[in-house]
């Protein structure tokens, strides 16, 4: 028998590291002893343990996946494991349970950091920029995004620009209308909440994420009116009004150096103002898009840090990003299991976004970006042969070979420098995840530690 060649270590303190098979999502606590072993054995085609010690070792290893026959017997698991998440895929494309509408790329805010582009062109082919901004969903789109989604829609989105505008009011009512049994997450600035009361309380509400960048100043001088005028106070009494009627709120906070700690106070003051409706609160809080990468791993550590003293139910109150920031980084935070993966994230796979020039978006961070448009759905439902809902592991080359990548799914392509071959790994993230941000986590968590229940070896 032979070690895998899918083991990655990562040195997680003095004398400790983590040993990760990402073949099977296992993941193993060792000391520099066992790693020196380790080390000597991976250069080896046949094991053969000599004494007690190295016995044990080796029968740890075995039962926890890390030892083949040969490097065919390997990758013929890998093959099982990408057959399974293959047909899983199919299963979920052909499922498809939730739509989101972009309503408008319009928005009476000018955010200083607003990350959408308007590239694209209309669905005529031309180039009509007044129109861009202005235009909203009709009913013909409406019916025929509908139509793409299918009868397996569970939820539905809303997003813009943004969605709670009032000249959206007769697109937002005819969904409503049209899908009035559905869930609902919607994603708003917050300013018109109040006015958009009596169609909330119509609806079944997941989630509305609405953003506050921090108290009153602050938050005012990164969010504000297309006329320059403040934001804040009107956002704040309509989080309080659809609390009062039981609409759940998620409080998005995107957060710098400059705003970290008013972020963090401003968090802990809401929380105890409105204990009263403490089920239908919770956070989402984030890094800056556009912080550098060292900067973001210092804010998620710093972020995790203020709230390791809770429970995991009410940490992923205080910032439910920790359950989906990364599947590594949530087998430290949560205990939640490492499994395989075939595609970044659901946006290859889950549903759609449509915008009201009859593109088909696959992640809200892609809209906008004529190079991620995925296809059509008016006049006709249209699907690229090649695009981000077709890239994966398999179409990826540097894929095919990497150890990494059933951690990772090819990496974001969002996140590629040059976004016009998708078909190109994003490695970094990844790396920096486990080689980084791990064992900061680590760190923070050890006291609680239980790694996949894994194995000290």
């Amino acid at each position: 028998m032979k070690l895998i060649e899918h083991i990655i270590i990562v040195s997680v303190g003095e004398k400790k590291h983590l040993m990760i098979n990402s073949i099977n999502g296992l993941m193993d606590r060792i000391d520099d002893y066992t790693l020196s072993i380790i080390n000597i054995w991976r250069k080896r085609e046949k094991i053969v343990p000599q004494g007690e010690v190295e016995v044990a070792l080796y029968d740890k290893l075995n039962t926890r996946g890390y030892l083949v026959s040969n490097y065919v017997d390997e990758i013929v698991k890998k093959e099982k494991i990408l057959q399974l998440l293959r047909e899983r895929q199919i299963r979920v494309r052909g499922n498809k349970s939730h739509i989101t509408f972009l309503m408008t790329y319009d928005c009476n805010f000018r955010c200083s950091y607003c990350f959408e582009r308007i590239d694209y062109k209309d669905i005529d082919g031309s180039y009509n920029s007044e129109g861009k901004r202005s235009a909203i969903m009709t009913p013909a789109l409406i019916d025929a995004a509908l139509k793409l989604a299918g009868d397996n829609l569970k939820s539905v989105g809303l997003f813009g620009g943004e969605p709670l505008l009032p000249q959206n009011r007769y697109a937002l009512e005819y969904i409503i209308n049209k899908a009035p049994d559905k869930v609902y997450e919607i994603t708003t600035n917050g300013y018109y909440l109040e006015e958009f009361l009596d169609l909330l309380k119509k609806i079944k509400i997941a989630s509305v994420m609405v953003t506050l960048d921090g108290g009153e100043k602050i938050h005012n001088s990164r969010r504000f009116l297309a006329n320059g005028g403040p934001t804040y106070e009107k956002i704040m009494v309509g989080i309080e009004r659809c609390l009062i009627n039981k609409i759940p709120i998620c409080i998005r906070m995107n957060l710098d150096d400059s705003n970290f700690e008013e972020g963090n106070v401003l968090k802990e003051k809401l929380l105890s103002e409105f204990a009263r409706y403490g089920e239908f609160l919770s956070f989402e809080i984030s890094p800056m898009l556009g912080a550098s990468c060292q900067e973001r791993n210092k804010l998620f550590s710093q972020l995790h840090e203020r709230d390791i003293e809770y429970d995991l139910e009410e940490r992923l109150i205080k910032n439910r990003l920790l359950s989906q920031f990364s599947p590594i980084i949530n087998t430290i935070t949560s205990g939640a299991k490492l499994t395989p993966i075939y595609s970044f994230c659901y946006a290859h796979d889950n549903g759609y976004i449509v915008d009201p020039f009859g593109n088909i978006f696959p992640c809200l961070l892609s809209v906008g970006s004529n190079e991620f448009v995925i296809g059509k759905y008016y006049p006709q439902i249209e699907l690229k042969r090649k695009s981000i809902r077709t890239r994966n592991i398999d179409t990826i080359e540097e894929c095919k070979k990497c150890i990494y990548s059933l951690l990772c799914g090819g990496g974001c392509p969002i996140a590629l420098i040059d976004s016009s071959d998708v078909f190109k790994p994003e490695c970094f993230s990844i790396k920096n995840q486990i080689h980084n941000l791990l064992p900061i986590f680590y760190e923070l968590e050890e006291r609680k530690l239980s790694v996949n229940k894994g194995i000290q070896l």
